[in-house]
């Protein structure tokens, strides 16, 4: 479930990473209710009394959702719109952004060729100044816009709309008039950056099927080559007026993203070995290019390895690239190359710290890293030639990885949230640490009965501070609440005390929300991300369950009325936590590895050196590690009520796992059921699939 997450590496081995409260109802056969926490846990060869598997568990009809009166609903949160690729112009004065809706047509009808549910989505530009002020909407047809690109002289945007076959280039003028189309032909592109003069527009895309190509893969029928079916991308220049792309680069290397040097005359790319998943997601190269030709000018990294984004300094001399350094995919370090020699220095090397991304000064001579610090943000300045960093402070949202900065190198663009606000584009003083929020959303949210959140803490077994973000629902009263345990994906993530939609839901229907940072989070150092290595479950359980102890013992939660779920490394969290105690009254597994040995084989990159990181092994060769770390050796003992949610498109965690934990609970007699969800990748996308999944969880644990 590793994936790349904005503009940074996070990747996540298994994931992506999600009134008072009537009396819960009574247990069904099929589960136990709960006594004392520690009476609770089951050792792993322990098996409970359950059911033969010729009398299957009753289920029960899902009730509506509860607390209907306070948002917000599943529908709600649905149609919130959401904020994203925000661009800062290159005279610092305008901020554009992508606003994407979904709205639910109360006249639509079914239909037999029609898969939305009634939903209709689209995203549009928009553009605002830098202190702010009355946003104007610059698009407004059919297709949906993306990827927006300022001009180099900032009089013009640039987006991607899909037109035909594939997708093509607009360039809009500021001033009015019509935009300009770039044809690229039957190249699919994927991103997109304009030379510093703006007469040309590089580009990446995997080349065309060749007409024997063609040819041949009709001659076999379609067989797939699993070892060379992935087309690598290359890299391509559009002169603005030409009638055909050029291409720079050639081979089965595969260019993952790129930039112009500030004279035009070379290209720095990060590249893998090949389109596999598995390389495009960990094994990274950095080299420079002539833009002209593609010959390589200057290898600058020996060994493949996971990098995050890439900057040239504004005078051309240095490249600053960010990665990891004894790790998988936490970034804490950032090295500034010499152009010209190709040597290299760690300006991060004083830190230990995870960083999201990094802008330079516009005079080349510092950096600026955004930094993820806990459950919050902070900026740090370091010198570009090495030595002392300057801590900014804490910001006071929490920030995404920055994106474009305005050609001073003064501010940046980027999303900010608050525990009760929404994701809004924020401009970021590079100077001074400052926000300015541009297009503020808190009135999208005008009607939700909004949740606080605080910051919890605990010590684990071993005497270790572990944190948590708590959502306290605004139906708890003074008394014990209802706890929904929400862990994140990943592992390698961290929660953080920003706006979350899901907690917010959930705080509506009357949980409070645990999302706890267990060990392998980042934010807390290398050694705290690291100390999961080869006890995978064990240390998430450890944490996690000696935190909902310590909001028991404090008097913050019901320990009557405990609930679980997850989703990605999530969902494998709370398989195994189900499969060691029978505390929770009802759990949802989403898109959660059930067999690791299964996820392995199926998954689009866990193998190789993910599994070398994560189980210190393989299972062909270390089976007890994996053995050590499954949760499908202690389903026997879940009684748990649990229900399953699975896209079937997800190639992160392939649906093999939600069925395996399906067929397992089935015969065991365990209470459960599983919702596939048809075209669904491991993220869903679809309003009708979010609606349905949201509703049915909290009913899921409103009938328990």
């Amino acid at each position: 479930m590793r994936t790349r997450v904005s503009t940074f590496l996070a990747l996540a081995l298994f994931g992506c990473g999600a009134a008072t409260a009537p009396d819960p109802a009574t247990p069904s056969a099929t589960s136990t209710a709960p006594t004392s926490p520690s009476a609770a846990v089951l050792p792993p060869w322990t098996t409970p009394a359950t059911p033969a598997a010729s009398a299957p568990a009753p289920v029960p009809t899902l009730p509506a959702e509860a607390h209907a009166e306070t948002r917000p609903l599943a529908v709600d949160v649905a149609s919130l719109p959401r904020i994203q690729a925000v661009s800062i112009s290159p005279d610092g004065q305008q901020v554009a952004y992508v606003v994407r809706t979904s709205r639910l047509d109360p006249d639509a009808q079914p239909s037999d060729n029609d898969t939305s549910g009634g939903w209709k989505s689209e995203a549009q530009l928009w553009v605002v100044g830098r202190a702010g002020g009355t946003p104007r909407q610059l698009t407004r047809a059919e297709p949906s816009v993306g990827n927006p690109r300022w001009l180099p002289d900032g009089r013009a945007l640039a987006f991607v709309r899909a037109q035909g076959k594939g997708r093509k280039i607009h360039v809009l003028p500021l001033d009015g008039g019509e935009a300009e189309v770039l044809d690229l032909g039957e190249l699919d592109l994927e991103d997109y950056d304009f030379s510093p003069d703006g007469r040309a527009i590089a580009f990446t895309a995997a080349p065309p099927l060749t007409a024997a190509e063609k040819e041949a893969a009709w001659r076999k029928g379609g067989v797939v080559d699993e070892a060379s079916h992935f087309r690598s991308s290359q890299l391509w220049v559009m002169v603005r007026g030409d009638k055909a792309p050029r291409r720079v680069t050639s081979g089965k290397e595969n260019v993952i993203t790129f930039r112009w040097s500030p004279d035009g005359r070379t290209f720095a790319v990060i590249t893998s070995p090949s389109a596999e998943p598995h390389d495009v997601a960990i094994s990274h190269s950095v080299r420079i290019l002539g833009a002209a030709d593609g010959a390589l000018v200057r290898e600058l990294t020996r060994e493949p390895r996971p990098l995050g984004h890439l900057a040239w300094s504004p005078d051309g001399r240095h490249l600053a690239v960010h990665s990891g350094k004894n790790t998988l995919s936490m970034l804490n370090a950032l090295h500034v190359y010499e152009a010209t020699s190709g040597r290299s220095w760690d300006v991060a090397d004083k830190l230990d710290a995870t960083i999201t991304s990094f802008a330079w000064s516009g005079d080349s001579r510092n950096l600026t890293l955004l930094v993820a610090e806990r459950t919050g943000t902070k900026l740090v300045r370091v010198p570009a030639a090495g030595g002392s960093p300057t801590q900014l402070g804490r910001t006071t949202r929490i920030l995404s990885p920055l994106g474009t900065t305005d050609r001073s190198g003064r501010f940046a663009a980027t999303l900010s949230s608050a525990p009760t606000d929404p994701h809004a584009p924020t401009v970021v003083d590079l100077q001074t640490g400052a926000l300015q929020v541009v297009a503020p959303q808190a009135s999208r949210v005008g009607g939700w009965t909004l949740a606080k959140s605080e910051v919890v803490r605990w010590k684990n077994a071993d005497g270790q501070e572990i944190e948590g973000v708590l959502t306290v629902s605004p139906h708890a009263g003074a008394g014990p609440a209802p706890l929904l345990v929400y862990p994140h994906g990943g592992p390698d993530d961290v929660s953080q005390d920003g706006f979350s939609p899901f907690a917010q839901y959930m705080a509506a229907r009357g949980y409070s929300v645990l999302r706890p940072n267990y060990r392998g989070s980042f934010g807390y150092g290398q050694a705290f991300y690291a100390a999961n290595r080869g006890r995978l479950g064990e240390v998430e359980f450890a944490d996690i369950e000696s935190g909902v102890d310590a909001l028991i013992k404090a008097g913050r939660v019901d320990p009557q009325r405990l609930y679980y779920g997850g989703w990605s490394w999530g969902g494998f969290v709370t398989a195994w936590t189900i499969g060691h105690t029978r505390r929770y009254r009802a759990a949802l597994v989403g898109a959660g590895v059930v067999d690791v040995v299964a996820q392995y084989a199926n998954s689009d990159i866990n193998h190789g050196e993910a599994a070398q990181w994560e189980f210190r092994g393989n299972p062909w060769k270390q089976p007890e590690e994996f053995a050590d770390s499954n949760p499908l050796r202690s389903v026997s003992n879940v009684a748990t009520p649990t229900l399953i949610a699975h896209g079937d498109e997800d190639t992160r965690v392939p649906p093999i796992n939600g069925w395996l934990l399906y067929r397992a609970l089935t015969d065991i007699g365990c209470e459960v059921r599983f919702h596939r969800y048809p075209r669904e990748p491991h993220g869903f996308g679809e309003p009708a699939h979010q609606v349905h999944l949201w509703t049915t969880w909290a009913a899921w644990y409103a009938a328990h």
